[in-house]
């Protein structure tokens, strides 16, 4: 998937950290009637990239074509920038998603029952539960998804306090940031309205 880093160019100004390739999902609820997983983009590039304000920035998802390479209009627009540096909500085009990271989005880096490494994140217009999930492709190294990490939670760092995180190269020092699903009092609400929808298509059950 390098053929995403070379059209893109190797080192853009705008650019902080970027994972090469992986595919990106919208997961549900269990008890969502509109469905547990939905794949947005198969094929795609997520990066981190500086705004026009200091110690902002976004989370830019961009899908690939069926020609095998990045569409264009999506590199290259920038249109969307400013309108959403103030908030977290997605915005951008058909062929990218861009969200302003902030401590808002619960990010989730994490390593899958398979193996296979992921980064989640909450879905602000959704329903409760809603998340999307960028699954990382296996090619993708360990040390590129760690310094990735590094770099999203340094932003956090920035946005959060307004001042430069230059001075950080450890996760660890950044710990406030990494998400915990346990201390989530939305995931708690979830699991209630899981154990409620079971509870009534089990009561179904009963009397059908």
């Amino acid at each position: 998937m390098n053929f995403l880093r070379k059209f893109i160019g190797a080192t853009p100004i705008d650019e902080i950290a970027s994972i090469p390739s992986g595919k990106l999902f919208l997961t549900r609820a269990p008890f969502s009637p509109k469905g547990a997983l939905e794949c947005l983009y198969n094929d795609a590039l997520i990066k981190i990239k500086k705004t026009t304000r200091e110690h902002y920035y976004q989370l830019s998802i961009i899908k690939a074509s069926q020609e095998g390479e990045l569409n264009s209009e999506s590199a290259d627009d920038e249109n969307d920038e400013d309108s959403s540096e103030d908030s977290s909500e997605e915005s951008g085009n058909g062929d990218e998603k861009v969200f302003s990271i902030d401590s808002s989005l619960k990010f989730n880096i994490y390593t899958k029952s398979d193996g296979s490494q992921a980064i989640s994140w909450k879905d602000i217009n959704g329903d409760i539960g809603d998340r999307f999930e960028f699954a990382i492709d296996e090619d993708v190294k360990y040390t590129e998804v760690d310094n990735f990490a590094l770099s999203l939670y340094k932003c956090l760092y920035e946005h959060r306090y307004q001042k430069s995180a230059a001075g950080i190269s450890d996760i660890d020092q950044l710990s406030e940031f990494v998400y915990d699903p346990n201390t989530d009092d939305e995931v708690e609400e979830m699991d209630k309205l899981s154990r409620f929808a079971m509870s009534c298509a089990n009561s179904q059950d009963h009397t059908s």
